[in-house]
Formats: C-alpha cells, structure tokens, sequence
C-alpha cells in the first residue's frame, strides 16, 4: 500500500517525477501489487489512479483500521505480505500499526497543505523526541 499525497507525488504538483514513475513500474515489473490509500479526495486520486493504471482508495480514512482492512482486501493477500509506505506520522505509520501491518516512513515531497504543515510541527517534535530525523 502506498500513500498518494507527498508519498508518490508531491502535493503541489500536477505530475509525477520520472524516477518516482519508473519506481513504482519496477514495482509492478518485479511482481509486487500496489494499491494506493489515500486519505484525498476523490477526483483528485482517481485521476491518479487512471494516470498510474492502479486501483486505490481515495478518503480512506487513515489511521483508522478500516482504511487499511480495505487496502488490504484489494491485494487479496495476507497482511503479514503487505507494507505500508507514507510521509506521515499520524496517518499512515499509526495506522498501520494499530492495524498490524509493516510501515515505512518516508520523507515528504512538499510541504503539504495547511493542515498537514500543522501536523508536521506536531511529528517532528515526536520524531526529535523518540530519537529520529525529522520528516519535513
């Protein structure tokens, strides 16, 4: 499972940079299913969707463990098989855990939105304190 926004392509961008693109089809190429899950809106992840030739979940709801019960059901694999890659502390690598799937978290593309730029503060304070680099 992977996060749309700041993940995969930065949240102020209209495309998605060529390294990021051939990533994600060596992914495929190499056998590994891919599901987005993200917690944008609808328009905005199905054009993505379409572009990536992928399925996804667009207001998934992270961290809730249902977001990722859903991902998951779209893979139709184990969720001991499955991995959840994001750029937020509070959504997808909370998520992930509560609901027992592997996580790794990645530094973000952007900034973000207001919202996200606010919760940013919040994760580095708790990255800084748990002994990580911060994200952004």
């Amino acid at each position: 499972m992977i996060d749309l926004d700041d993940t995969l392509v930065a949240s102020n961008q209209d495309f998605l940079d060529l390294e990021y693109l051939h990533w994600f089809n060596q992914l495929r190429q190499d056998g590994i299913q891919i599901v987005i899950l993200s917690n944008g809106e609808p328009k905005h992840v199905a054009k993505w969707l379409d572009y990536l030739d992928v399925e996804g979940i667009a207001l998934a709801g992270k961290p809730l463990p249902v977001a990722f019960m859903r991902g998951l059901k779209l893979l139709d694999i184990d969720k001991s098989k499955c991995a959840m890659l994001g750029d937020q502390l509070f959504t997808d690598v909370l998520g992930a855990n509560i609901y027992g799937v592997r996580c790794f978290l990645v530094k973000p593309l952007s900034l973000g939105k207001m919202h996200t730029k606010v919760l940013r503060k919040l994760e580095n304070f708790c990255l800084t304190k748990m002994g990580y680099p911060t994200v952004g």
